[in-house]
């Protein structure tokens, strides 16, 4: 078992999943002596960030989406008050 982190987040895991994990931004330290045996691989760190930030494009969409569709909501909910109210 090998010892990964990342931030402050430190995990213990298989010998043959720690390339996986340096692909995925991680470093490979020494359990005892906490110090860095191996970097995480840079054109994974690349490849997160332009993830990252194809996310956060598509957030800011949906967000707006999400807001016109709360307005929409409520101009409907309004509309069907309306009707309601000349029914009675």
């Amino acid at each position: 078992m090998k010892m990964v982190m990342k931030g402050n987040k430190q995990l213990r895991v298989a010998d043959e999943r720690v390339d996986d994990m340096l692909a995925a931004g991680f470093c490979e330290v020494d359990s005892k002596t906490g110090k860095v045996l191996r970097e995480p691989k840079q054109d994974a760190m690349a490849e997160l960030k332009k993830e990252n930030k194809a996310l956060e494009k598509e957030n800011k969409a949906l967000e707006k989406e999400n807001e016109a569709l709360k307005k929409e909501n409520e101009a409907m909910k309004e509309e069907l008050d309306g009707l309601k109210a000349k029914e009675a």
